[in-house]
C-alpha cells in the first residue's frame, strides 16, 4: 500500500505536457489555453456593448471626408473651423529588384556570412514573413552560441537566450523555416530600411514584422508609438513592385520577460497567423 502511494504522489509531481503551441511559449496562464464551453440550458446574459463617442465622430467624419474626397476628385475639403486633407500612404520609390540571390547579396551591407546564414536557403515566392530585427551582431559574437536548424539564423539578430524564445514564438505561429526570413534595419548605424524593402521585393513576403519602435518608424516611414500601431496592418508600397502588409510588433527581448507583453504579443500573432490562413 506504501508504495502504491508512493508511485501516485510521484506520478502527481510529474509536470504536465503543454498542451497547445501557445501554452509551451507562454507557460501555465489562462488566456494561452483552451477554453472548453459547458453546454447550459439558458442563454447566457449579453453583455450590452459600449461604444466611444468620440470614435463614432471621428469614424463618420472620415466616411464623410472620402466621400467627399471621391465627390469632388480633389485630396483636401473645408470645412466649418479647418481643412481635412487625405495623406496618402508613404511609398518607396528607386528600389531595384533583384533578379537571383547573388544579384541581391551584391546589393546589401550586411556581411556575407550572416546573409548566408539567413537568407541563402531561401526560395523567392514561398516565404511569408519577413522580420526586421534592429541590427545584427558580429560575425564573432554569436558564432559560438551556433547549434543547429533555425536557432542559427535567428542568432545574428538576438542573443541565445532570446532567439531561443523567438524559435518559439515562430513555432507558435505554426511557420515552417523555410517560410521565414529576417533582414536589420540597421548596420554600425548605417539604416538599411531601403535594403529592408529590396529584400522584400526579392522574396515577396506576405507579412513584413517590424520588430520594436526603430524598425517600426522607418519601415513605416511614421513615428507613431509602437503602443499604438502594434498588431495593426499597414500597406507599404514598393514602386513598380507590389504592395506589402506591415506588421508592427514588440522587439522579443521585451516580450521573453513580461508575463502581460507575453499575452498582447500573442493576441498580435494570432492576427497575423489568421491572415496566414495558419488559425
Amino acid at each position: 500500500m506504501d508504495d502504491l502511494f508512493k508511485q501516485k504522489l510521484a506520478k502527481l509531481r510529474q509536470p504536465v505536457s503543454p498542451k497547445t503551441f501557445a501554452e509551451a511559449l507562454f507557460g501555465d496562464v489562462s488566456w494561452a489555453q483552451k477554453i472548453h464551453f459547458k453546454q447550459v440550458d439558458e442563454a447566457p446574459a449579453i453583455k450590452e456593448r459600449t461604444f466611444s463617442e468620440k470614435g463614432q465622430v471621428l469614424e463618420s467624419l472620415e466616411r464623410f471626408a472620402q466621400e467627399k474626397f471621391e465627390e469632388q476628385g480633389t485630396t483636401s475639403i473645408k470645412i466649418m473651423g479647418g481643412e481635412i486633407s487625405y495623406r496618402p500612404d508613404p511609398v518607396w520609390d528607386g528600389i531595384e529588384q533583384a533578379q537571383s540571390y547573388q544579384d541581391l547579396k551584391m546589393g546589401l551591407s550586411v556581411d556575407a556570412q550572416s546573409l548566408d546564414l539567413t537568407l541563402q536557403s531561401k526560395i523567392a515566392g514561398q516565404v511569408r514573413i519577413m522580420f526586421v530585427p534592429e541590427e545584427y551582431r558580429k560575425i564573432e559574437d554569436y558564432k559560438d552560441e551556433m547549434k543547429e536548424g533555425l536557432i542559427n539564423q535567428l542568432l545574428p539578430a538576438f542573443p541565445a537566450k532570446i532567439a531561443e524564445f523567438f524559435s518559439k514564438m515562430i513555432a507558435a505561429m505554426k511557420l515552417d523555416e523555410s517560410e521565414i526570413i529576417l533582414y536589420p534595419v540597421m548596420n554600425h548605424g548605417q539604416d538599411l530600411s531601403r535594403e529592408v524593402m529590396k529584400v522584400a521585393a526579392f522574396y515577396r513576403p506576405e507579412i513584413i514584422v517590424t520588430l520594436g519602435a526603430n524598425a517600426t518608424h522607418k519601415i513605416l516611414q511614421s513615428q507613431e508609438r509602437l503602443t499604438q500601431v502594434h498588431g495593426q496592418f499597414f500597406n507599404r508600397k514598393i514602386e513598380n513592385i507590389g504592395t506589402f502588409i506591415v506588421v508592427p510588433l514588440f522587439h522579443p527581448s521585451i516580450i521573453e520577460n513580461n508575463q502581460n507583453m507575453k499575452k498582447t504579443a500573442w493576441l498580435d500573432m494570432q492576427k497575423m497567423m489568421k491572415q496566414l490562413k495558419k488559425l
